[in-house]
């Protein structure tokens, strides 16, 4: 029995040394390993840093771009608010042009009108209308007057002498 403790004794002995040493070997590994991922980390952030930094610089030109993009348009935009406003103005300036000339035209007209209509008026003032009465002194005489009248009393007057009976 004894031997038979000696053994377990000696059992648990080399299996705690072993469990030892094997738990330095891997804790050393581990250091190992882990400042290997360290470099290896390190490498990582310097190459993320490097693309947040390349990524920057691209969102940078990329806005920079996009402002002088804007400026250009803007000008554009500019220049043909200009143009439209040149074009509108001049059809506003040929509208006004014709509707002044019409106006002028119209008054012409009128003028030209109301001296057609002073000239018939004055042409009809001195216009002579002839009127005839006959007047019966006897069977076989018939007296004819003429006489001037302004045309807008154009009336016809008849003057008759009394009349006789014929055989008398």
């Amino acid at each position: 029995m004894h031997s038979l403790r000696r053994s377990r004794a000696l059992t648990v002995t080399i299996s705690g040394l072993l469990a030892l040493s094997c738990a330095g070997a891997v804790s050393g590994c581990a250091q190992l390993e882990s400042s290997e991922k360290g470099s290896a980390r390190s490498s990582e952030e310097a190459a993320r840093s490097e693309e947040a930094a390349q990524s920057k610089e691209e969102a940078a030109e990329v806005a920079k771009n996009r402002e002088e993009l804007s400026l250009i348009e803007s000008g554009k935009r500019e220049e043909e608010a200009e143009e439209t406003a040149k074009t509108t103005e001049a059809k506003a300036k040929a509208r006004a042009k014709k509707r002044e000339k019409d106006a002028e035209q119209a008054v012409k007209k009128k003028q030209r009108e109301a001296a057609a209509k002073r000239q018939a008026e004055a042409k009809s003032k001195t216009q002579t209308t002839t009127t005839t009465t006959t007047t019966k002194t006897t069977p076989s005489q018939t007296v004819t007057v003429k006489k001037k009248t302004p045309a807008h009393t154009r009336t016809q007057e008849t003057i008759s002498a009394p009349s006789t009976p014929v055989g008398e």
